[in-house]
Parts: C-alpha cells; structure tokens; sequence
C-alpha cells in the first residue's frame, strides 16, 4: 500500500483516534468551555482525544464522554460523536445545539 493511501486511511477510517486531526481540539475545548460554563464539570483526555462530562451534583454519576472526527458519510465535516456508542451528537460547528444536547443527556427526565 503506498504512504499517501495509507494516511488517507487512517484519517478517515476505523483506526481514527481524534488525535490525528487538526481540527478536532479547538472543536473540544470550545465545548469543553461552553459546557463548564453550564455548570458542568468537564475533562479533557488526551489520548484518544475526547472530553469527558459530568453533572457535579449528580448523585448518579453520569458521565458522557465525546470525541470530534469528520464523518465519512456526511463529506468529512468535523461532528461530535458520543464515544460509547459512536452516534452523532451534533455537527463540530453547531457548539451551541452539541451543549444543549449533551446538557439534555446528563439531566434525568421529570
């Protein structure tokens, strides 16, 4: 397999960790930021990229842990992805509308 195929592999397929793609911190730490403004405690790891919620006052102890990478069938824009289940949350741009979402996920229904 030649060098160039091979990356193209690895930025758009299974093996993607969100490391390997430039834009994919600045898209975390703004919803890393927007959600602590909520109140939320959130914590960014490394390796692989992804930050990770939780309600401070939760006595459940939820956590939502979320990764960014582009998404192949949506023509590699950048969406954040829940990491247990891989299903979308929210296109990278859309900072606000992935909050809300992830905010909805972390609050227990009345």
């Amino acid at each position: 397999m030649e060098k160039g195929n091979e990356l193209r592999g690895t930025a758009a397929g299974d093996r993607f960790d969100g490391t390997e793609h430039r834009h994919a911190y600045p898209k975390l730490y703004d919803l890393m930021t927007t959600l602590q403004g909520r109140g939320f405690a959130v914590e960014l790891r490394a390796s692989p990229l992804a930050i990770i919620v939780t309600r401070p006052d939760d006595p459940t102890g939820a956590v939502q842990t979320i990764t960014c990478k582009p998404r192949v069938i949506d023509q590699e824009r950048m969406w954040f992805l829940d990491e247990a289940n891989g299903e979308p949350i929210a296109e990278a741009e859309d900072i606000i509308g992935a909050a809300v979402i992830v905010s909805g996920n972390l609050f227990p229904a009345p």
